[in-house]
């Protein structure tokens, strides 16, 4: 089964009543702070609608879509194509196809803390991401090369 698929059926029951659309924006969150992206053509059983995103949105999705585009490193946009694409009016951009890729390498992430009950799942999602908050994620934080090299 796909991350996709043992995400929402793991985690479904922690995201009530909106499971599908918070999963999914977790997900971008994740893939966002990461900066990793993940194309697939999969045909997701579980994939989110659209009218479900645009209708729980609320301005979130332009968001999360203004800092991915300002700043990606996965692709070589200008920092004028970057500021036309997250603040002017061009409508040719797939964004939402665009975030999709976020969340798709996001939800591999997620689905590393799904625990043996629902209790574990909540606390080590808790803990990835405070950790991340803090800055102890070091798969994004690494460890400065001098305090590797520092002899005690």
């Amino acid at each position: 089964s796909t991350a996709w698929d043992r995400a929402i059926d793991a985690l479904s029951p922690l995201f009530k009543p909106r499971s599908q659309y918070s999963i999914y924006m977790l997900s971008l969150s994740i893939g966002i702070m990461y900066d990793r992206r993940i194309a697939s053509d999969e045909d997701y059983r579980h994939s989110v609608p659209r009218n479900v995103l645009q209708n729980n949105d609320n301005g979130k999705l332009d968001f999360m879509f203004q800092a991915a585009i300002l700043s990606t490193t996965t692709e070589s946009f200008t920092e004028d194509e970057r500021l036309e694409l997250a603040f002017g009016e061009k409508t040719d951009f797939k964004k939402i196809d665009f975030l999709t890729q976020f969340a798709n390498f996001g939800v591999t992430k997620l689905v590393e803390h799904i625990g043996a009950s629902h209790i574990e799942s909540m606390e080590n999602i808790k803990n990835f991401l405070a950790a991340t908050v803090e800055g102890n994620n070091f798969d994004i934080d690494a460890l400065p090369d001098d305090l590797l090299t520092e002899e005690t």
